[in-house]
């Protein structure tokens, strides 16, 4: 059929190489707005009200762009489920009994290149499969495991047993203070999931 898309044509990888280029674009852009904020923090040289007037309009902007960029990170990997790109998110957190994860590192992994994300987009993922498992906090790592083990199950099935799209490593440090090390690696459909309760009541 005239027009239609094909997962393999060459019309669809210069696409797919546009919209990539368009996301290293997007998040250089977002990270230079956050390099100019920490920037102006120390800037004593430059008036507080003046500092303060241009910290909030970056503020403002580097949120605008953060909305912006989620819709296009989502908009990107449905495109890329198309063919066969493979998109994994990588996520590093840190779990501290009765206080929010702590995200150390979001990326997305697209075809072998890790690019880091905003640490937003792997908080709002992360807090949610958290909340889903966190039914006794003695018993976080196996609560944790359990969830893990429904969600790898499900990407499995999805994706024809690509066994080595999920993965997951826990460690626990017991000094200076009690707390869990993650990282998780899930597909990046993960991202586009409407409802992510279906995985704590399965």
């Amino acid at each position: 059929m005239e027009g239609e898309i094909f997962p393999h044509s060459l019309g669809y990888e210069v696409e797919f190489g546009k919209r990539l280029r368009i996301m290293k674009v997007m998040l250089a852009h977002m990270e230079s707005q956050r390099q100019l904020l920490l920037g102006l923090m120390h800037e004593e040289s430059i008036p507080e009200s003046a500092r303060g007037m241009a910290k909030g309009a970056i503020e403002e902007d580097l949120s605008s762009n953060k909305k912006i960029f989620n819709d296009f990170l989502i908009d990107f990997i449905s495109y890329g489920m198309q063919g066969l790109h493979r998109m994994d998110v990588d996520l590093q957190f840190t779990y501290i009994s009765s206080a929010q994860p702590k995200i150390e590192c979001c990326a997305i992994n697209i075809d072998g290149v890790v690019h880091v994300l905003p640490p937003d987009i792997g908080s709002r993922l992360v807090d949610n499969i958290v909340r889903m498992c966190v039914v006794d906090e003695g018993h976080f790592p196996e609560q944790f495991i359990e969830l893990y083990k429904r969600i790898e199950g499900y990407y499995d099935l999805l994706l024809g047993a690509d066994l080595d799209r999920c993965s997951l490593l826990l460690t626990e440090e017991l000094f200076p203070s009690s707390c869990y090390h993650l990282t998780l690696r899930l597909p990046a459909h993960v991202l586009m999931e409407q409802d992510l309760n279906r995985w704590a009541d399965s």
